[in-house]
Order: structure tokens, then C-alpha cells, then sequence
């Protein structure tokens, strides 16, 4: 890289020595000139240089006055003064512009030498130090995006780094998603391949856009809207798509984002078009989501899609009661309906199944497929909705046997804990809980996760206390009675046996 130097003496024959002895010394700079302080500044203004090297006396605006402007505007800029004036003022004077030397005339060629020797140094280490905090803070931005996007909450995020300014994150107004079943993604990002970034300016026109390589199988691209030429995502979108499949031969999908209004919503807008991708089991030939429908934004999706959450939860939670009830619900509101569209019903009840099938890891996949092939085969509702419940019967008794399980109560031991982990817990009160005897309790918990009730109280305990710690700012003896210990110098005492060190140790060595 060529550095800038500009040279301001109102004699010609003094700029004409320093260029030469420039060029005599080998330094490779690109020099610009100037007869006076005025015209050196309205340069400056023009085109900044990295080196002033400058006459004190000179008319107009002598060089300590142009030394002073130039400070106030170029903080880093290197300032060397030459006179013929041996005056210890001007020398004081210079020190307080924090110029880096004084030559006095006539110029000596090895003081000359050996001054902008260390003045080049100087530029070269700058210049390094900056590159490498601008690496760092790149860094440091693409950290906090990547786990903006895994949810960690921005209130989390600010209180880890108080030295960053977070502004950066207004910039950010559309988000599209790039999903490969293969960790081909991951690959291509660590290869930083060159031309998979150039179809991502052509098809966005240039538009500015940070990549977040969020795991082997999905990239992220944030992007900052281009007023000035403005496009369609979900065509740009598409262009990417395409040239990934013809120059890679992998199918992607990708899933485009509404304008985003503000950080927060990061994070929900990449759970949104996850979402989206949910759809692409029953569309083998769509690669772009979401899929421009009419139900996309009607009343009557938003309540179906409420529906299937709340029967996605009930299998989660084993709850058989209210399965059925969800079930029931969702077969009544389209049973003898003929006003709804069959592709849409067909669509729906094939994603009950595919729900049904995810709490059914005895049956393959090639099973579930061949009963999402009967809903798209038959004819009339009735055999659809027969399916559906023949499906339902064997979920529900297989939540039943599994509720009955010791395994099942175990896992309900550990949710409980979990969530009241403040309380004063013991195994004759969990026993109690889960209706089993203390003895036969600790039996099966220790054979299930390999330590006992207790130990594995306290491990939840400390896990949480380091949650805390890390952060927030909550007082120790507050975190101490959150996480169930009445007495502040015990939590302490066992916090220093399970980690070494004391919370407040532990505190400042997570924030250095």
C-alpha cells in the first residue's frame, strides 16, 4: 500500500530538496505539494494524506496554525515540521500538536533518513493495530449476530460487550435463509468461494449483506436495503437458488424475509422462515419460501396453524387428553365443509401425520410417506378423516405406555427440578410427587442418569448459577436464594468446590 505525503514550503527549491531525498532513500510515497499553509489545507480537505510535512514560517497560514487545523481534523496523521529556525518555542509548540519530529535547515540527508524512517514505522504499525481492531470488532459483530439468531436476547449480549456500540444492528432490514439437506453450506463458507459471493451481488444488485454461517446445513444473509436500486428478494432469491443448483448440482431452499423494523426482530424473523421450510416436505419442486398462497395471510390459516402448535405441544408434553380434544376440534370445523379447497385439506391433515409420525420413531420414514400418499389419493374426506384417527389411536397408546414408564417419571423428576429449582427439594418429597417410594425413586434415577437425586440437584444448581453469573448483574446472595440456597455462605462454599473459585471470581473472569 502507498502512503501520502504532502510537503508545504513557499520556497520551490526547498520542496524540490525533499523530493529528492525521497526518492534517494528508496520511500515510496505518492507526494503532493503545496506553497502555503491555506492552499495545504483546502488539499487536506480534498484528499487526506498520512504524512504533513511542513515550513513553520510561511504567509497566510503559517505551519503551526496549519498543524493545529490539521489535528483537529486528521487525528492520526503524521505532522513533521523543518525550519530554518532554531527557536526552543516552536519546538514546544510542536510537541503539544504531538508532531513526530523537527528537522531544521538546511536538511541533513541521514537526519532526513533516518526521521522518516521512523515516521513510516509508525504509519505501518497504525495501520496495523487498526486493521486488526477492525478484525476483531468484525469479529466480534458476526459472534453477536450468529447468536442473535440462536436466541440469545440483545439486553444479554450488550451487558457481555458495554464497548461495542449496537447501532450496527438498525442497518439490517431483510433476511433470507439458504437450507441444504447436506452440510455442502458449511463447506462452501469455510472455502470463502469467491463465486457463490458474486451470484449473491449480481442477483441483489450489489446490495450490502453480511453472511452468518449458522450451522453445517443453513447460511443466513442480513441484508441492508438498497434504496437507490431496489429489487425483489424472492427473485434474487431465486437466482441464487439456481446458480447454486447449476454450478454445485445441490438443491437448496431458500426462505425470504418481510422488511424487519428493528433488532428484536432478529431472531423471531429467523424462526418465521424455519417455519416457512417446514412446508417444503409436501412441495418436492418448490425451492422458494414461503409459497405465495391465498390462505397464506387469511384468517382461517392463522387459526389452523394456532391448532397444529397446540397439538405439536400436547404430543410434546404426552398430554392424550388434550390431543384428542385438538383432534377432534380440527376434523368437526372441515367434516361435510365443501367450500374449503381439497388441495389446501389434503395439505393439512398430511402435516397432522407428519406430526403424528414424529412421536413414532419405530415407524421409518418410507411408512409415513405411504400414508401422506393415501391423504393426496383419496376421493372423500371420510377416509382422510379415518386415517387420521386410525394414526391417532396408535400415538396415543404409545404416549400412554410411555407415560406408565420409568423412564417417563424419571424425565418428570428432572422437568420438576428444573423448573422449581429455588424450592427446598428432597427425594421424599420428588418421590411424593411422582407417587413412588423414596427407596425405589433413587433406584431408578440413578440407573436412568447415572448420578444420584442429589448430585444431580446441585448440578442443576450450579449450571444455573453460572447462567446468572455470566449474565446478569444479580447479587450473589440474590442468586443464591434464586437457586435454592437460604444460607449465602454455603452457596459459596459449594460453588468454590464445583468450580474452584468463588462466584464473584468466576463473574470477573467470564467478563474480561
Amino acid at each position: 500500500m502507498m502512503y501520502r505525503i504532502l510537503i508545504v514550503d513557499d520556497e520551490k527549491d526547498e520542496r524540490n530538496v525533499i523530493r529528492f531525498l525521497l526518492k534517494k532513500f528508496d520511500f515510496e510515497l505518492e507526494i503532493i505539494e503545496a506553497a502555503n499553509g491555506k492552499e495545504a489545507f483546502e488539499e487536506l480537505v480534498r484528499s487526506p494524506a498520512d504524512i504533513l510535512l511542513t515550513d513553520v514560517q510561511m504567509p497566510f497560514v503559517n505551519g503551526i496554525e496549519l498543524a493545529t487545523k490539521v489535528r483537529e481534523r486528521y487525528d492520526d496523521i503524521e505532522i513533521i515540521f523543518f525550519s530554518g529556525h532554531d527557536d526552543f518555542n516552536f519546538v514546544k509548540k510542536a510537541l503539544t500538536l504531538r508532531a513526530d519530529n523537527y528537522i531544521l535547515k538546511p536538511v541533513k540527508p541521514e537526519e532526513f533518513n533516518q526521521t522518516m524512517t521512523e515516521v513510516m514505522r509508525n504509519i505501518r504499525k497504525r495501520k496495523e493495530e487498526q486493521e486488526k481492531r477492525e478484525v476483531n470488532q468484525l469479529f466480534i459483530k458476526q459472534h453477536i449476530l450468529y447468536r442473535l439468531l440462536n436466541q440469545t436476547p440483545i439486553d444479554i449480549l450488550k451487558n457481555e460487550y458495554p464497548f461495542l456500540n449496537f447501532d450496527f444492528l438498525n442497518d439490517y432490514n431483510r433476511m433470507i435463509l439458504v437450507h441444504s439437506d447436506t452440510a455442502f453450506l458449511d463447506s462452501l463458507f469455510e472455502e470463502e468461494n469467491e463465486y457463490f459471493y458474486e451470484v449473491i451481488k449480481r442477483a441483489t444488485l450489489d446490495s450490502k449483506y453480511d453472511v452468518i454461517n449458522l450451522n453445517p446445513f443453513q447460511i443466513v444473509l442480513l441484508f441492508k436495503d438498497n434504496l437507490r436500486r431496489p429489487f425483489t428478494y424472492k427473485e434474487a432469491a431465486k437466482q441464487i437458488q439456481q446458480k447454486i443448483q447449476e454450478t454445485y448440482g445441490i438443491n437448496c431452499v431458500l426462505s425470504v424475509s418481510n422488511h424487519m423494523k428493528n433488532p428484536v426482530q432478529i431472531a423471531q424473523t429467523y424462526n418465521e422462515l424455519e417455519g416457512y421450510l417446514k412446508d417444503r416436505f409436501f412441495y418436492s419442486d418448490v425451492f422458494i419460501y414461503p409459497i405465495d398462497t391465498p390462505l397464506t395471510d387469511s384468517k382461517e390459516y392463522k387459526e389452523d396453524e394456532y391448532l397444529l402448535e397446540e397439538i405439536e405441544r400436547a404430543l410434546q408434553q404426552g398430554d392424550t387428553v388434550e390431543l384428542e380434544q385438538k383432534i377432534s376440534l380440527i376434523i368437526q370445523k372441515y367434516d361435510k365443509r365443501t367450500n374449503t379447497a381439497q388441495g389446501y385439506l389434503r395439505f393439512l391433515f398430511a402435516r397432522l401425520l407428519q406430526l403424528f409420525f414424529q412421536t413414532m420413531p419405530e415407524y421409518s420414514k418410507d411408512s409415513m410417506n405411504r400414508y401422506i400418499e393415501l391423504i393426496y389419493s383419496y376421493k372423500h374426506f371420510s377416509d382422510i378423516k379415518q386415517t387420521l384417527l386410525e394414526v391417532q389411536r396408535k400415538v396415543i397408546k404409545g404416549l400412554e405406555e410411555e407415560k406408565n414408564s420409568p423412564k417417563h417419571v424419571i424425565e418428570i423428576v428432572k422437568q420438576y427440578i428444573i423448573e422449581n429449582i429455588e424450592k427446598d427439594l428432597g427425594l421424599d418429597m420428588l418421590a411424593e410427587k411422582v407417587y413412588l417410594t423414596p427407596g425405589y425413586l433413587s433406584d431408578k434415577f440413578k440407573q436412568d442418569t447415572g448420578v444420584g437425586i442429589n448430585k444431580y440437584i446441585k448440578q442443576v444448581r450450579m449450571n444455573k448459577a453460572e447462567e446468572l453469573l455470566s449474565n446478569t448483574n444479580m447479587k450473589v446472595n440474590t442468586i443464591s436464594k434464586v437457586i435454592g440456597y437460604k444460607n449465602d455462605s454455603y452457596f459459596i462454599r459449594i460453588f468454590r468446590e464445583h468450580l474452584g473459585v468463588s462466584p464473584q471470581k468466576y463473574r470477573e473472569m467470564k467478563r474480561r
